[in-house]
């Protein structure tokens, strides 16, 4: 049993359901949703009534929820009274390449001058690519986009979310993020990228034709690319990223506005767990800081 599945089912006790309990602790869905599953299969017992939609906390649940409550409670006085402790050890992680050229080295400098005994391995890759790393145990955990659904034995954390923006050459005729994305040579972020074919779903969804062009898997390239007039893209928009505007068109895409969600993965019940949640936690707090 873990401290963090306590939490979340303190939250959903709090929150009423699966979906406000994963918003309100920034975790997805899903993510809540296995960490409970993992919670009923130790102890043995369902914790919910789930004939009920959304499911609702039976007997035992609503016990359980009053004793994480008190254990929680004592952990967190353990803690205040044994001040911050530093962490070591060796953490090996993977992150879209977005992600590196943004909220990463900020992250991982705070992580140094908080844990300097902390020794970090980044690697970069793309979203499936990583997944696939850190399922297999290649990897310790991955910042990665959201994906439609998490592959079993992986566990989600929220980091932030990021717009979707079209972007387009200034000289571009088009008011709206349609007329712009229909009226030149469509630059597609690679769909071998997860952030790809969430684009490409929001394109089929909002019933957009595009005249496919390129296809690139660099936020950079792409965005050189339409300054030079060869075309229109849709793109996510870092935190750090707002110099890719400079000099071009750009519109929210879709109303209200599309994002994508950037997520820390990891394989459940972790041994790295803690490193893991650190650099998570870290990550958050960059991600809420004006740039």
């Amino acid at each position: 049993m873990e401290l963090r599945q306590l939490r979340t089912l303190i939250a959903i006790a709090d929150f009423g359901t699966f979906a406000a309990a994963a918003d309100a602790i920034g975790l997805t869905q899903s993510a809540v949703s296995l960490q409970i599953k993992g919670l009923e299969e130790e102890l043995g017992t369902a914790l919910f009534n789930r004939r009920h939609r959304p499911p609702v906390l039976n007997e035992k649940g609503h016990t359980l929820v009053e004793q994480a409550r008190k254990v929680l409670e004592l952990c967190d006085t353990i803690t205040r009274q044994g001040g911050k402790t530093s962490l070591e050890g060796t953490l090996n992680f993977g992150a879209v390449p977005t992600c590196i050229a943004s909220i990463l080295p900020p992250a991982l400098v705070m992580m140094r001058e908080r844990h300097p005994k902390l020794h970090i391995k980044v690697t970069n890759g793309l979203s499936a690519e990583l997944a696939a790393a850190t399922r297999s145990g290649e990897i310790d955990a991955a910042i990665v986009a959201e994906p439609a659904q998490l592959a079993d034995g992986l566990v989600a954390n929220r980091i932030t979310r990021e717009p979707l923006l079209v972007i387009a050459p200034p000289q571009s005729k088009g008011e709206t993020d349609k007329e712009l994305l229909e009226g030149g040579s469509f630059i597609q972020f690679s769909r071998r990228a997860w952030t790809g074919q969430q684009i490409d779903r929001f394109l089929t969804d909002r019933g957009i034709h595009v005249n496919r062009g390129m296809e690139i898997d660099s936020l950079d390239a792409i965005a050189r690319m339409v300054s030079f007039g060869l075309g229109v893209s849709v793109v996510p928009l870092p935190r750090t990223g707002s110099k890719i505007l400079d000099g071009l068109k750009w519109l929210p895409f879709g109303d209200p506005p599309l994002h994508r969600t950037l997520v820390m993965i990891e394989r459940q019940a972790s041994p790295h767990t803690q490193l893991i949640q650190a650099l998570t936690d870290v990550l958050q707090q960059v991600s809420a800081t004006p740039s």
